[in-house]
Parts: structure tokens; C-alpha cells; sequence
């Protein structure tokens, strides 16, 4: 006898179908296929093991007994199939899974929470009415190796520094400028251009060390410590809204910033170089996989690409 592998689940339908029907020609009916394919493919199953599994007269077919043993077990195949048909139509209609977004601090607290969450201010960088269909459970971190999806900002022409099978899709450029409380800007004759801020007391944030885009803002600050003057220094945008709004000096913000604080002004100035990040959206593509956060990323992607605030101009 040679030796012999299962190669299609369909012979066990076929063996089910033949015994069921008691003919071949009937059994080819009813799965869609001929009497003659029927035929060839019981016959290479009799080959493969050496012997009949059906009994061949005029009136039809009948399982000898190795078909009746085979039968046993094919029936309890097909019982096996059925459940996991059944278990894939309710992972089908599993709810969506929670996904988890990544971000700076900064960006999570003003821009990515409010519009996807639909929190407080209704001046958005980002479209709330771009979101058409519910959105799945949302959890929020600034480790962006922990995430589903996140949002990086680079230097300008710099790529990600990812690794494995990302998918990397940039979304446009985050600008930036001097702003300043009101009631700073009232008490203290202002700046004329961007040189004159040395000047000022100023408040910096750490991560604008890394961002080749910021060199203009980050040797200003460099000038001012060359002078003794103590810069203070916010590890992140929400850390520097307090000193900020107390009017404790001027500090570097996007340049939406201002639709969220009433009290928060741009600093005017006649001559301001051009401040920025790029900024990327990163996504595994074993996450991607998972319909929930596919779909989110491509609505975050709409909307950061639908947006004039990040637009590249």
C-alpha cells in the first residue's frame, strides 16, 4: 500500500455525498461536479489505500467496509468544519478592538484627544465632521512602541527611525511661533522681529533640541543661556501652559495654539524665519490587519491631510 496524505477536505464531502446519495451521477449533482470527476477521484482515493470503498452497480453505490470506517471519520470532519464556520461568522461580528494612539503629550492633549474624543474646545486643528462611523474603544500613550497607531514628528526631509514592517505615511508639517499671555505682551514693550526675542525672558521645551527644524528658536535660547539668563525648561507642552499664561516670558507653540487659549497671542513680528516638524503617521502592518485600526488610521490620515494648519506650504 503507498503511503497517503489528505490534500483535500473536499474528498470527505465527496465520500459523505456518494454514501448519502447512493450514486455517483447524484453525488456529482449535488456538489456541482460531473459523475466522471466523481468517479476518478473516489478511484484515486481506493488507490492510494488498496483497496474499494464503494461497491459499484447499476442500481448506485454503496460503502463497502473500509467507506463505512472512512465514513465515520469524514462525518465527524464535516461536524468539525460546520463548527468552524460557525466560529468565524462570530469573529466576524466580534466588536472592535481596543486601539491604542500614540503621540507627544502636547500633541495628544490639544490636538488628537479633543477631535477624536470630542473634548471641549470647538476650534480643532483637525475636522471632527470627518468622522462618519463610530470609532472603536481609544487608549492613549507617548510610547509609540506600544502603539497601534502613532504620530512622530521629525526634522524636515528626515524619515521615522523605525523598524520591522511599518508603514509610514506622512501627514504634513506642524509650524511653529512665538507666543506670549495678553497681559505680557501689555506690560512689556514687544519684540520688532525674531533677534529681539533674545532679549525677552524665554521658556523652552526639551524635545525642540532634536528638531533640525527649530535651529533658529534652539539659538536664541543657546545666545540667552551664553548671556547667564535662566531659560526655564518644560519637558512638554501642557507642563508649559501654566508659566506661560502667568506671563512669565515667551515661549515656542504651533501655531494653532492660540484657538485653544483666549488669553494666548501670537508675538507680531516683522521678520520671523520658518519654524517646523514633519510629522508621520506609523502604523505596523500586523496591526493594520485588524479593521478597527486600519480604519482609524486612514481617518487620521484624512484628517491631518484635510487640515490648512498642516498643510505644506
Amino acid at each position: 500500500m503507498s503511503s497517503f496524505r489528505l490534500h483535500d477536505w473536499n474528498d470527505a464531502r465527496l465520500l459523505i455525498a456518494c454514501a448519502e446519495c447512493g450514486s455517483f451521477a447524484r453525488a456529482g449533482a449535488l456538489l456541482g461536479i460531473d459523475q466522471s470527476t466523481v468517479s476518478r477521484r473516489v478511484s484515486a482515493l481506493e488507490a492510494a489505500i488498496g483497496r474499494p470503498l464503494f461497491n459499484r452497480r447499476r442500481s448506485g453505490a454503496s460503502p463497502t467496509p473500509a467507506g463505512q470506517a472512512l465514513l465515520e471519520r469524514a462525518r465527524q470532519m464535516e461536524a468539525a468544519a460546520s463548527q468552524f464556520e460557525t466560529a468565524l461568522r462570530g469573529l466576524s461580528t466580534l466588536p472592535a478592538s481596543r486601539v491604542t494612539v500614540a503621540a507627544s503629550e502636547g500633541l495628544l492633549t490639544y490636538t488628537l484627544i479633543s477631535a477624536l474624543l470630542g473634548h471641549a474646545k470647538a476650534e480643532l486643528p483637525l475636522d471632527r465632521a470627518l468622522i462618519r462611523s463610530p470609532l472603536p474603544d481609544l487608549t492613549f500613550t507617548t510610547a509609540a512602541d506600544q502603539a497601534d497607531i502613532a504620530v512622530l514628528a521629525t526634522s524636515p526631509g528626515d524619515l521615522p527611525r523605525v523598524k520591522g514592517a511599518m508603514r509610514v505615511r506622512r501627514v504634513g508639517t506642524m509650524r511653529f511661533i512665538p507666543v506670549a499671555a495678553r497681559d505680557y505682551l501689555n506690560r512689556q514693550p514687544p519684540p520688532g522681529d525674531f533677534e529681539q526675542l533674545i532679549e525677552h525672558p524665554l521658556l523652552d521645551i526639551g524635545f525642540y533640541r532634536l528638531l533640525r527644524g527649530l535651529d533658529d528658536w534652539n539659538g536664541l535660547i543657546a545666545r540667552r543661556r551664553e548671556r547667564g539668563a535662566l531659560v526655564p525648561v518644560a519637558p512638554t507642552t501642557p507642563r508649559l501652559q501654566q508659566p506661560l499664561l502667568a506671563g512669565e516670558g515667551i515661549s515656542l507653540l504651533p501655531d494653532y495654539s492660540t484657538l485653544y487659549e483666549p488669553n494666548l497671542v501670537p508675538v507680531d513680528l516683522t521678520a520671523c524665519p520658518s519654524l517646523g516638524a514633519s510629522l508621520w503617521l506609523v502604523s505596523h502592518e500586523d496591526s493594520l490587519r485588524e479593521p478597527a485600526v486600519r480604519d482609524l488610521y486612514d481617518l487620521m490620515a484624512t484628517m491631518f491631510l484635510s487640515s490648512s494648519w498642516y498643510r505644506d506650504r
